[in-house]
């Protein structure tokens, strides 16, 4: 078999019509030479539709209604100049991407050209930091403490990257907005421009333009399929080789099973357990970086300070449903040592009927009863939770209102529907949607036949 890097060299002499079969071969070797050398990641990708087509990155993921494919493009690849160990780091890159759900959880935020930057550095730095012959402007969490100046713990979830490089982004705007005197291109603006400018160098690795398309299909099967992958690689791996994964990975694997579809309760579970709200300070934990200096906090993982929970009134539940469903969700919610508060609403929030949210679910009395209007919760959110880090908000709703909502502030949002997804009005929603509608104890609450 020739050599990747022989094959990448010629690759950029051939003609246009020439590079598409190279890149074919191209393609078989790398897998061929992962499935003996690195068998996690050959194994992924043997399982991963391959397309050729133009484009304007050399490797991009792409949504389908049931699973995700890998788009190449040969004449962007053979513009690269990419050694046989980059490109096999860039495909390892691109299994990471996938592995931890990145496609499917940022797909909302690749729409905004404000937010779709900082994913960029969030989820690149992420993957990059458990992968060594990366491509030169490849972009890890020592790229991210340099632009923002603030410490950055390596090997973290995206979500922590993201939201220090969100912070960061609001200071710069703050800072523009107080100081209108300064010439157009010093400290934000200087800034904002190396952000930008990096970007564009790393956007020439992958794509994640093509994340976007995650948003016209229900994610359901998609993930069905990500799940079969990872239990088929893990079946197939020895103990040996499973050994050798860095933990956080290893531990994906671990926590996949596919007996049976989850329920939303464990989808719910998932979701909860896979965005982490970042670190705080804890004085029980020693410093790992200056275990010496007693007097200075070690880090613990910062879950969820605030959750807000919106039921919609207007939709076809009665209080039997509702009490059930919170109820549920008072369950699953005790891991957080959260203040959980349930609002009420319907084209408006009912602020003055709220209540906190403490074991027994309380007597429900509605005070709504009008048309639904998704956007009343979004814009309500900075009045209601402040711009405080570590808030969920949680959507109860029968997915029956307007097509479109604008989101005024980055917060991670769940959307609970008592009908199947594909009815659910709202295009291109933010956040997360999972459909309560095979809930069986539901289902018979519904139906009148709980005695």
């Amino acid at each position: 078999m020739r050599s990747l890097s022989a094959q990448l060299t010629r690759l950029a002499t051939l003609s246009a019509a020439q590079q598409g079969p190279a890149t074919r071969e191209l393609w078989q070797s790398s897998v061929m030479y992962l499935l003996l050398h690195d068998p996690f990641y050959g194994r992924v990708l043997s399982q991963l539709t391959s397309r050729l087509a133009n484009g304007p990155t050399p490797l991009e993921l792409r949504a389908r209604p049931t699973d995700w494919q890998l788009v190449i493009s040969p004449a962007r690849l053979a513009q690269t100049g990419w050694t046989g160990q980059q490109w096999l780091a860039m495909l390892r890159h691109t299994v990471l991407h996938l592995v931890w759900q990145h496609p499917e959880r940022y797909a909302q935020a690749e729409t905004a050209p404000k937010q779709a930057a900082l994913v960029r550095w969030a989820t690149d730095a992420a993957v990059n930091d458990y992968l060594s012959d990366l491509p030169a402007q490849a972009i890890t969490s020592r790229t991210i403490q340099a632009l923002t100046g603030q410490p950055t713990t390596k090997q973290q979830d995206s979500a922590v990257y993201w939201q220090q490089l969100r912070h960061w982004q609001a200071t710069q705007t703050t800072g523009r907005e107080a100081s209108d005197t300064r010439a157009p291109n010093q400290s934000g603006d200087r800034t904002s421009t190396r952000l930008a400018k990096a970007t564009t160098n790393a956007s020439l690795q992958d794509g994640h333009h093509g994340w976007e398309t995650a948003l016209q299909t229900p994610p359901a099967a998609r993930e069905q399929w990500r799940q079969q992958v990872l239990a088929t690689t893990a079946a197939t791996l020895s103990a040996k080789q499973r050994g050798t994964l860095p933990g956080r990975i290893e531990a994906t694997l671990s926590r996949v099973k596919i007996d049976r579809p989850l329920s939303w309760q464990g989808l719910l579970q998932r979701q909860l357990g896979q965005v982490p709200a970042g670190r705080r300070p804890a004085y029980g934990r020693f410093n790992r970086r200056q275990p010496v200096r007693m007097d200075l906090p070690g880090q613990i993982v910062q879950t969820y300070q605030q959750i807000a929970i919106f039921i919609d009134e207007s939709g076809s539940m009665g209080n039997q449903e509702i009490a059930y469903l919170l109820g549920q969700l008072t369950r699953l919610l005790t891991i957080y040592p959260a203040a959980i508060r349930v609002y009420p609403f319907d084209t408006e929030v009912h602020r003055q009927a709220s209540f906190r949210l403490q074991g027994r679910v309380p007597d429900l009395k509605r005070v709504g009863g009008g048309g639904t209007r998704f956007q009343a919760v979004f814009t309500a959110l900075p009045r209601l939770l402040g711009s405080a880090p570590g808030q969920l908000v949680i959507i109860l709703t029968d997915g029956y209102g307007e097509r479109a909502v604008r989101m005024p502030a980055p917060v991670d949002v769940i959307w609970l529907l008592t009908s199947p997804t594909t009815q659910f009005s709202v295009r291109h929603a933010p956040g997360t949607v999972i459909s309560l509608a095979d809930d069986p104890q539901l289902k018979a609450l519904e139906g009148g036949n709980v005695r």
